[in-house]
């Protein structure tokens, strides 16, 4: 699957360069505001130039989401640990103490069924 991915990457470059060696002769005019320098560049540089910065704003947005389901992961196995501990500690105390007297389910003997039960 790996070198599938990199074949994939390799065709996607190799797709790219072609395209911008078939633009180099065409430039674009951008205009960044009135009191900014307009910059003439090739059209394939401005093309690049987008892509590139595409990239970084969705590295960015990965790094950031990736964060914080870290600092997610690491509450949640703070809780798991902190449950463990308690679920241990309480299968250590033994069952007559966990009851106080009288607190248990009353037994009771019927002579005769009543009405209405089985």
């Amino acid at each position: 699957m790996s070198s599938l991915r990199n074949l994939l990457y390799l065709l996607l470059g190799a797709v790219l360069a072609i395209f911008i060696n078939s633009n180099l002769d065409q430039r674009v005019t951008i205009y960044f505001t009135q009191s900014a320098r307009t910059r003439e560049l090739p059209l394939a540089m401005a093309l690049f130039a987008v892509l590139l910065l595409g990239f970084l704003a969705a590295f960015l947005l990965a790094v950031t989401d990736q964060l914080r389901l870290h600092s997610r992961l690491r509450q949640m196995r703070l809780k798991v640990e902190r449950l463990e501990s308690e679920l241990g500690e309480l299968r250590k105390l033994p069952l007559e103490e966990s009851l106080p007297a009288g607190a248990g389910p009353e037994v009771r003997e019927e002579s005769e069924p009543q009405p209405g039960r089985l």
